[in-house]
């Protein structure tokens, strides 16, 4: 009986030693820049590959709008719906659609952005 209980006090220990509460923490990549976004750089890519690229918001889209161009984004960024949406605020639809939250870093980046003003650099 006591060999039972230190083995199950030893698998709680180890079970919980290998929990994380992220991809980002697991992968290692915690380190999170969210300090002078770029809009080529930082923005962008995070758009293409979650939003535009991915076969919604395209250029063309017929009952979604197009986040394809800098004007386009920038829209959206200053009528607050770029950043409600993608934080699944109440009220909005939730994106990217039918999958998970975007990265707590990449949001951050986008906010970041959005709050310096959402420029074209």
């Amino acid at each position: 009986m006591k060999r039972i209980i230190i083995f199950i006090g030893c698998a709680v220990v180890l079970l919980s030693a290998c929990y994380k509460n992220s991809l980002e923490e697991l992968s290692g990549s915690g380190d999170c820049n969210t300090i002078n976004m770029s809009y080529a750089a930082d923005i962008r890519p995070i758009i293409n590959i979650s939003c535009a690229i991915s076969g919604c918001h395209h250029a063309g889209a017929v009952l979604t709008f197009p986040l394809t161009t800098y004007h386009e984004v920038k829209a959206e960024a200053d009528n607050g719906l770029l950043l409600k949406s993608m934080n699944h605020e109440p009220g909005v639809s939730a994106m990217p659609k039918d999958a998970s939250k975007l990265s707590d870093c990449q949001i951050g980046k986008i906010t970041s952005w959005v709050d310096a003003g959402a420029p074209n650099n």
